[in-house]
């Protein structure tokens, strides 16, 4: 559970990272999810960049040590689980907004919920006693979640 809150933690810091550089970017896809009123988009893509990047660093920089980061962390991909499930049950050929033009799926909720329960598990047992060997392997792991959709992004051009 530990590996998967750091990958998580890394995944929501790249991406609050991504959606702070791409402001414009971010609000637009919120526009064409459609789920609240346009002029909503601004506040609620500030909200949800600023807590990906707080929850995400938080995580990280208490180095899995602190028991509320990762609860915090449970609720924000419990959050954007149940959001993504309904944009995909109420608008299925729309963009994700999660790591880009990946149009929001079925795999997007599972990991959300995923990450969301492996949270939520660490939160409940506690931290251990040496966390990096497990921030290392949430490296690995947030690369590997990353890979596919990255290649998706690439029209399967590689190298």
């Amino acid at each position: 559970m530990a590996v998967l809150t750091a990958a998580g933690a890394i995944l929501l810091s790249a991406a609050g990272a991504v959606h702070a550089a791409r402001p414009a970017e971010h609000r637009a896809v919120l526009r064409v999810h459609r789920l609240f009123p346009p002029r909503w988009a601004p506040p609620v893509a500030a909200v949800a960049t600023g807590a990906e990047l707080v929850t995400g660093l938080s995580v990280l920089v208490t180095a899995l040590s602190m028991v509320l980061t990762a609860a915090v962390q449970a609720a924000v991909y419990g959050a954007f689980a149940g959001y993504a499930a309904v944009l995909r049950t109420r608008r299925a050929g729309v963009p994700c907004g999660c790591f880009g033009a990946e149009r929001v799926s079925w795999a997007a909720v599972g990991r959300a919920a995923v990450l969301a329960a492996g949270s939520a598990g660490y939160a409940a047992i506690g931290p251990i006693s040496d966390p990096w060997p497990c921030v290392a392997a949430g490296v690995v792991l947030a690369m590997a979640i990353h890979l596919p959709v990255a290649l998706r992004g690439m029209g399967g051009r590689r190298g």
